[in-house]
């Protein structure tokens, strides 16, 4: 029972040695970054910073299909593309809404996803001592519904004009739910099973976000976190392109991965989501 539990503790320990060294390998780079933007020309900075130019709202709307990168407690990995994530998508909703005042903003970012796929496979199979042969038609149907909200505030700690930097601090909520469906037909009674499930990850994140100004019109927004929580760890990155059409509205491409490393999942040890988003910013 003493080895056990000795067992047990190396194991938990070494799980929170990685988690430790995965987030202060993080919040190094992002320490790293805010003392590159702190020796930069502060006059300006302070200037912009203190600037009140009243309550600011937003709103973004976005499309992003990512392939999905998932890794299994038995050490399988699967991975499902872009192609078959457009396939299967039956409807998705993606944006988030924004207030700033002064140094200070409040935003949440919203994903919602609903994938369905179907096929149908027949076999034909041998049964009883003489080697009948009957045929069976298997109908298999996946669907697989999920929420990411990252609601954050956000304090602007560096604005020159050409660089905007936020630290930001906040949560990030992930529901799963996947659904599977088995109908089975053949010269035996037809059998109908579902097998359905679902959880939630609650994490906390700080991060930086911001953007660059290339000239009056092109800009590059960029944002980065990390977290913990009820997963072992969980990160997020994005870096793209702006244009401002016009005053109120801006359109913008960007690539985003995220990722979660989970701790006692019974299914799932970790899962990715990337790729390329393209979506309309707004300003009010």
């Amino acid at each position: 029972m003493e080895k056990q539990r000795m067992r047990h503790t190396k194991k938990t320990g070494g799980r929170r040695d990685a988690r430790a060294k995965m987030m202060s390998r993080f919040a190094l780079a992002i320490c790293l970054l805010c003392m590159l933007v702190a020796v930069m020309p502060l006059s300006a900075a302070a200037d912009e910073a203190g600037k009140d130019t009243g309550w600011q709202f937003g709103a973004d709307i976005y499309g992003w299909a990512p392939g999905f990168g998932i890794k299994t407690t038995g050490g399988e990995n699967l991975d499902v593309d872009f192609d078959d994530v457009i396939k299967a998508l039956k409807f998705t909703a993606q944006g988030g809404v924004s207030v700033r005042k002064g140094r200070w903003s409040l935003s949440t970012d919203v994903i919602y996803m609903a994938l369905k796929q179907d096929s149908n496979k027949s076999v034909t199979a041998t049964v009883g001592p003489r080697g009948h042969e009957i045929n069976i038609d298997a109908d298999v149907t996946v669907r697989l519904t999920g929420w990411i909200v990252t609601p954050f505030v956000g304090y602007t700690f560096y604005d020159n004009g050409k660089l905007r930097t936020d630290a930001i601090a906040g949560v990030r909520y992930l529901w799963l739910k996947p659904d599977l469906e088995l109908d089975v037909e053949g010269p035996l009674k037809p059998r109908h099973n579902r097998i359905s499930d679902s959880g939630d990850v609650w994490d906390g994140i700080v991060g930086i976000r911001g953007d660059l100004n290339l000239d009056k019109n092109w800009y590059v927004p960029y944002y980065a976190d990390m977290g913990t929580g009820d997963s072992t760890f969980t990160w997020q990155a994005l870096i793209g392109a702006g244009y401002r059409i016009s005053k109120a509205m801006d359109v913008v491409a960007a690539y985003r991965y995220l990722y979660w490393n989970f701790d006692d999942n019974k299914v799932l040890d970790s899962l990715d989501a990337s790729g390329m988003l393209i979506g309309l910013r707004f300003r009010f």
